[in-house]
């Protein structure tokens, strides 16, 4: 009885971590961009429910201010934003999986967000997005007015980001040759 008995708990381990790490993993992202409060609030959620982070952005002369709790900002200066980008990116392992955009704006800013939401349209469905999948709303208002909100729904599965993060390494590894190579040399 004892052998068999780990000998399942074995095999119930092995199955139970192959489906964690192929186990899409969804995130809800929602977004609201306000132009005349000059505000760019976000939240992040995990299974859609389990709340990781969520705050503002807002301008500061120099930079932007990433506002995470009502006590807390981080500061990013404009001239380190370039090289925050080019740190290891996970976004080319998220697969997205659903897109609500709705955009309230005044006449002046109609034709380019018009434009814009067609572009988006079109980059959903290049993605391999389903139509049930996109809702875009346009609401006209009167005036200087330019809100947009938005839900995202993106997926990933933990081999995805494996996968992702062995190419980066992969990347170093071959600048790290090559450095030293150069400085040998």
């Amino acid at each position: 009885m004892g052998r068999s008995f780990f000998l399942w708990f074995n095999v119930l381990n092995a199955v139970m971590t192959v489906v964690q790490i192929f186990l899409p993993i969804p995130l809800k992202t929602n977004v609201h961009y306000d132009m005349n409060r000059r505000k760019f609030c976000f939240s992040v959620y995990l299974f859609g429910f389990l709340r990781i982070v969520g705050g503002y952005i807002a301008t500061y002369t120099g930079g932007l201010a990433l506002h995470v709790t009502k006590k807390k900002a981080i500061l990013l200066p404009y001239s380190q934003i370039n090289s925050e980008r080019k740190r290891f990116s996970f976004m080319r392992t998220f697969r997205l999986k659903s897109l609500t955009i709705t955009t309230e704006t005044g006449a002046e800013y109609l034709l380019p967000i018009a434009l814009a939401h067609t572009g988006v349209r079109a980059y959903f469905f290049i993605k391999g997005g389903k139509k049930e999948n996109i809702e875009q709303n346009l609401w006209l208002t009167d005036g200087d007015v330019l809100r947009i909100s938005s839900t995202i729904v993106v997926h990933f599965t933990i081999f995805m980001l494996i996968k992702q993060f062995i190419k980066f390494l992969k990347e170093k590894w071959k600048i790290w040759q090559k450095n030293t190579k150069k400085s040998t040399a």
